[in-house]
């Protein structure tokens, strides 16, 4: 248990942190050379379900919370991911308790189950068509 803790909290730390150096490094989606920070809208010209996600939470970090949800409502649950789990995660290693591996696991474990695995999809899908007739 405790090496597969160790290299979920260390992916998760990675990303985590990968995410906080976006934030702080990406442009405004002006597009410096043609490139807005989305991949599939530059390859194939449609915004991806998680387009205008980095808005999302430069407007929810600026207090705009009806503003966030309408470039992606994505980025709110993504920002308090960022916040909390790199939290939880210090905390079950500075107590050396795996609290947060065992939230995952259960979390993951309902996913696995049709209705909730639905449920992610269809919100997703939803996301999407909210994307596409928004950004085309």
């Amino acid at each position: 248990m405790r090496s597969e803790r160790g290299r979920l909290y260390t992916l998760l730390l990675l990303l985590t942190a990968c995410g906080y150096i976006w934030l702080l490094t990406c442009n405004d989606g002006s597009g410096v050379f043609g490139w807005n920070g989305c991949l599939t809208r530059f390859l194939f010209n449609i915004p991806c379900p998680s387009c205008g996600t980095t808005r999302a939470i430069r407007a929810l970090l600026h207090g705009e919370w009806l503003k966030s949800l309408y470039y992606n409502p994505l980025g709110i649950l993504l920002a308090a991911m960022m916040a909390v789990i790199p939290i939880w995660i210090l905390a079950d290693l500075l107590t050396e308790s795996a609290s947060f591996l065992k939230t995952y696991r259960i979390i993951e474990k309902k996913l696995r189950k049709w209705p909730y695995a639905l449920t992610g999809i269809l919100a997703i899908l939803i996301n999407w068509i909210w994307n596409l007739v928004k950004y085309t």
